[in-house]
């Protein structure tokens, strides 16, 4: 699929987010700060996928010669049912004015002391992550996923997938009626 006619405006001037953008469609997205809407840390995935539906419609409506808004939003959620384990999740949402479609990247464990200082210090996991691996910024590079996995999958890769799920919908005509 030929991804680069489209224009894509991220709600978000993350660089590994753009990255992975890039890396999904072939172009480079318009890049604007805007608000999730959510907490810094979102703590189920119903509140992250609301933080990425939020930033793409106010990317969109912030780009109006784009075609597409997307809202890339990282969070935690607690499988309950299975595992009793926290996990982090990754998800795109894309919104070209009208329809609006949802992609998933990954759900990662999450080490169990991460997710307790999380909730008790009410911190954002790159706080986690930074102090851990004795960096900053983690989370505009590889993030969590390449310091847990030692680099094997990083932040933009979880993202591209999300990007591509979210976006074939509007690529695809097995999705039109």
């Amino acid at each position: 699929m030929n991804h680069a006619p489209l224009r894509y405006a991220l709600g978000t001037q993350n660089e590994a987010k753009r990255l992975a953008v890039q890396k999904a469609t072939g172009t480079d997205p318009i890049c604007l700060s805007v608000p999730s809407g959510v907490s810094g840390q979102p703590m189920s995935e119903e509140e992250t996928i609301t933080g990425a539906i939020n930033r793409a419609k106010a990317a969109l409506a912030s780009a109006p010669h784009a075609d597409i808004g997307l809202g890339l939003e990282g969070g935690l959620m607690y499988d309950r049912e299975f595992t009793q384990q926290w996990y982090l999740i990754s998800v795109c949402a894309a919104w070209n004015g009208s329809e609006l479609y949802l992609g998933k990247g990954l759900a990662f464990p999450l080490p169990r002391q991460a997710a307790e200082r999380i909730m008790a210090e009410g911190i954002e996991l790159n706080v986690v992550i930074d102090e851990w691996g004795q960096t900053t910024g983690s989370n505009h590079r590889g993030g969590a996923y390449a310091f847990l996995t030692g680099g094997r999958v990083n932040r933009a890769d979880v993202f591209c997938e999300a990007v591509i799920a979210a976006t074939t919908p509007f690529l695809s005509r097995l999705y039109t009626n």
